[in-house]
C-alpha cells in the first residue's frame, strides 16, 4: 500500500506518514483554563442585609427597610432635608466601613453628615457627600447615618455596612 501523507489536527503537530495500518485515534485534549469564579463582594458581606433599621422620620412612600433590601430602586428619605437612618442588629457587630448609595435622580443631594455609634452616641466620622466611609473598627449594635445638610430631598437607596 502506498504511503499516505496526512496532517493531523492541531497547529503544533507535524506531518506523519502512514504505514498502511491505520486505526482510529483519539485526539489529545487541549489544556483548558480553569473556569472563572465570581469574585467576592468588595469588602466582604454586607451586614445590613437581614438587619433591622429605623430612623428619625420618613418621607411619604418611603421605608426604613428600603435601605437594607439590596434594591437600588427603593429608598428612604427623611420627612425634610435632614434626618437619621440607622441599621441595627440583635447582637454587636464590628463595623469599620459603610457605603451610602443615593437613589437614581438624587445623586449629590446629601451634603454634610455624621456616622454615629447608636450605642454610645459617639461620632465615628463626619464629612459630606454619599459613598464609601471608613472609620476605626467599632463594635456596636446600632449605627446611624445622620444627614445634617442637603440640597433638595436626600434619598438613600442602600446603607451598606461592612466589618472590613
Amino acid at each position: 500500500m502506498p504511503d499516505i501523507v496526512r496532517q493531523t489536527a492541531g497547529a503544533n503537530k507535524g506531518l506523519q506518514v502512514s504505514n498502511g495500518n491505520c486505526s482510529p485515534q483519539t485526539p489529545t485534549a487541549t489544556p483548558t483554563s480553569p473556569t472563572p469564579t465570581a469574585s467576592p463582594t468588595p469588602g466582604g458581606t454586607n451586614l445590613s442585609i437581614g438587619a433591622g433599621s429605623d430612623g428619625s422620620s420618613k418621607g411619604d412612600g418611603t421605608s426604613y427597610g428600603n435601605v437594607r433590601d439590596g434594591d437600588m430602586s427603593t429608598y428612604w428619605s427623611p420627612a425634610g432635608s435632614t434626618g437619621d437612618i440607622s441599621i441595627k442588629w440583635g447582637s454587636a457587630k464590628t463595623v469599620s466601613r459603610i457605603i451610602i448609595r443615593e437613589a437614581s435622580g438624587a445623586t449629590g443631594a446629601i451634603g454634610s453628615w455624621q456616622v454615629i455609634n447608636g450605642d454610645t452616641g459617639a461620632v465615628l466620622k463626619s464629612g459630606s457627600g454619599a459613598g464609601a466611609i471608613t472609620f476605626a473598627p467599632t463594635s456596636l449594635s446600632k449605627i446611624t447615618f445622620r444627614i445634617a445638610g442637603s440640597t433638595g430631598t436626600p434619598k438613600v437607596a442602600e446603607f451598606e455596612s461592612y466589618a472590613g
